[in-house]
């Protein structure tokens, strides 16, 4: 390698190894945003320090009536059915849905970040590991009750000791903010795409105020007020979550499907949910076999459901709900301009009728190349 790149990369890390020892770590709390059903909802954020991160906490007030009401397997996350990340040049870090960021959050963190205890579905308190349910909370029981849970945006790898990823806000002009498209209602049979499987759920809340967000931004408040020691490389990358893309295509029975890798990214992860005939299958008794492959011909992994659900519950300490498939590269990112073409092959048994998808998740990281606006980056 060049003796000058040798020193970039050198300079970086000493900046961040600053940064992180100097910098205040703060934390800023939002208003409160509400909004229905089927909306959108746009969170501008404050241009403060150096962002690792954003938490959003979520509150649907609900009214159950008649009967106890199921949950869907994806719940409550997918009542955020989009939440993407735009930064001040229109760069979305992350564009995902709710339940796969919240999944791959808690892979990449080798724990559940506030999983549903069973108790919860049925209207009881939960064990005592989860007794505070005003963190992750979905009644069941008829009557009246909040869904609550919370969804990380991250934006720095590691917030703690690699901020590949962060945001400099320090800039006098510009907007940066985070969209989250609400699920249309709360009661599907299609369990991706409403928290309820069935049951009379109403929302409790008035008009315009059916959906409570309220967020925290995560930021490191530099010492040096000039920037002259800042970890530029680190600011000038782009991490986070690209999913939500679902691929309908030749889902057929004993049928082999492709899932294509990004180009040009390093991926740390992937995450698939295949939902068979509008539902989650148990153990993955409708899929043989998955291969992750390159080149079309050069066989990186072969596997079946039964290792990946193995390997996912030593990774995470908890299962995924059904149908879910995390392929984790993070001690050697998968780095695509190196291969013509990285896919995941799924091997398929039987196809039932009904909505039949695969829906796919990304963790990338690949250099911005944006300037900031306002923020000019001296040598």
């Amino acid at each position: 390698m060049p003796q000058a790149q040798v020193d970039i990369y050198q300079q970086n890390m000493l900046a961040r190894m600053n940064l992180l020892q100097t910098g205040i770590s703060m934390i800023k709390r939002l208003q409160p945003v509400t909004a229905d059903l089927g909306s959108q909802i746009r969170i501008s954020l404050p241009r403060s320090g150096i962002m690792t991160g954003i938490l959003l906490q979520f509150t649907v007030p609900v009214t159950i009536a008649t009967a106890p009401a199921v949950v869907s397997p994806v719940a409550p996350w997918n009542i955020a059915q989009m939440v993407s990340y735009l930064d001040f040049a229109g760069v979305a870090h992350t564009r995902t849905n709710g339940f796969q960021l919240w999944a791959a959050n808690s892979m990449k963190n080798n724990d559940a970040v506030s999983v549903i205890p069973a108790q919860n579905y049925a209207g009881g308190a939960g064990p005592t590991l989860n007794r505070f349910t005003d963190i992750t909370n979905q009644p069941t029981a008829v009557g009246d009750g909040d869904i609550k849970f919370s969804i990380y945006v991250p934006l720095a790898y590691n917030p703690d000791s690699d901020l590949t990823g962060a945001v400099m806000c320090q800039t006098a002009v510009g907007e940066h903010y985070v969209n989250i498209q609400l699920a249309n209602a709360l009661v599907n049979a299609d369990p991706w795409i409403a928290p309820y499987i069935s049951g009379a759920v109403t929302p409790r809340g008035a008009a315009g105020q059916q959906v409570v967000v309220e967020a925290f931004q995560y930021y490191i408040q530099p010492q040096d007020t000039m920037n002259t020691m800042l970890p530029w490389i680190d600011l000038g990358t782009v991490y986070g979550y690209e999913g939500g893309v679902a691929n309908t295509a030749n889902i057929t029975s004993g049928n082999q499907v492709y899932m294509n890798y990004p180009n040009n990214r390093s991926v740390y992860s992937a995450l698939f949910n295949y939902e068979n005939g509008s539902a989650f299958t148990a153990n993955g008794a409708d899929v043989n076999q998955i291969v992750l492959l390159a080149n079309g011909n050069t066989n990186l992994r072969e596997v079946t459901p039964r290792l990946m659900n193995e390997t996912q519950r030593n990774l995470g300490n908890f299962d995924l709900p059904g149908g879910s498939y995390y392929f984790g590269s993070r001690r050697q990112p998968i780095t695509t301009q190196l291969y013509a073409n990285v896919q995941a092959r799924f091997d398929l048994g039987t196809v039932n009728a009904g909505v039949t998808q695969i829906i796919q998740q990304f963790e990338v990281q690949y250099a911005s190349g944006v300037p900031l606006p306002g923020q000019v980056v001296t040598a």
